[in-house]
């Protein structure tokens, strides 16, 4: 490709200007699947019914490259955030997935050589997970949306938050050796971690139902907050409901869906089946 020069005259001298050396085809023609830029921070601000929401984000932008094509324009790919976040203020764009969305489409609008183009999202949201206490839990959350030129987007929600087990293996044991009830027999408690990830077509997952999903999910909540006799309560309940980390990844899968299944509207995005992806894994032992 011969490239393009522009000419511009300086103190009676004539100089040539490249043109974009992006545009230029590259010594080996091979489509890079991804390019983009990592790591950009946001603060995002919504308003809408809920009242005013803050955001601290974390995105990474991409868009896939052709063959023929050198490189990508990477200022696009920050002009298509900065661009989208600005127009959230004049527009109704009232919810975060919206605005991710929306950004989205704005790289390939940007990039017109890609098919495809992906944005990931990582902030902290806050809920009441609790219905005795008021104090709310962060929990990490992660979108990423995708849009092909031509057809729909698809979206991945995920939610990862810790929460506590009671080993059902040591309480059987020491209520068989010492005759008591489970519930008031010995064991020792772990403090877990579960991530639950979602794809769907169409719109997200709400988030809301994978946190109750997790929750319930464990033996127990962990809880930023509690008075004694919350505290004992909370310990009570989880020797009430003893579960191996297996326990957990299968009650979340089960509630997650329970929840896919009876709550969404029907123009809902379709769901994956199959494609729920669950990951638990035991933090630390605690002997009680």
């Amino acid at each position: 490709m011969t490239p393009i020069f522009s000419v511009s005259r300086w103190n009676g001298l004539t100089n040539k200007i490249p043109g974009d050396v992006q545009n230029e085809k590259p010594l080996l023609p091979l489509a890079i699947e991804k390019v983009g830029v990592k790591g950009v921070r946001r603060r995002v601000l919504i308003s809408n019914s809920k009242g005013s929401l803050s955001y601290n984000v974390k995105l990474d932008a991409f868009v896939d490259l052709p063959g023929d094509r050198r490189g990508v324009h990477m200022s696009r790919m920050i002009e298509a955030i900065l661009e989208t976040l600005e127009e959230e203020k004049r527009t109704s764009l009232k919810s975060l997935e919206a605005i991710l969305e929306s950004m989205c489409k704005a790289l390939l609008s940007k990039h017109p050589y890609a098919e495809r183009a992906e944005i990931r999202a990582e902030t902290t949201q806050y809920f009441e997970i609790n219905a005795a206490n008021k104090s709310p839990e962060a929990v990490d959350v992660t979108f990423i949306v995708s849009a092909r030129r031509g057809r729909g987007v698809e979206w991945s929600t995920g939610i990862s938050l810790e929460g506590m087990t009671v080993c059902p293996c040591v309480q059987a044991f020491h209520s068989s050796l010492k005759g008591v009830n489970p519930e008031d027999g010995l064991s020792h408690t772990q403090r877990t971690r579960l991530s639950i990830n979602v794809r769907t077509l169409g719109s997200p997952t709400p988030v809301d139902w994978l946190v109750d999903a997790a929750v319930n999910a464990f033996s127990a909540p962990t809880l930023s907050l509690l008075k004694r006799r919350g505290e004992y309560e909370l310990i009570r309940a989880a020797f009430r409901n003893p579960r191996f980390i297996e326990d957990v990844i299968r009650h979340a899968f089960f509630l997650g869906g329970q929840a896919e299944s009876g709550r969404l509207p029907p123009k809902h995005g379709s769901f994956h089946r199959g494609r729920e992806l669950r990951e638990c894994a035991s933090l630390q032992r605690l002997r009680v």
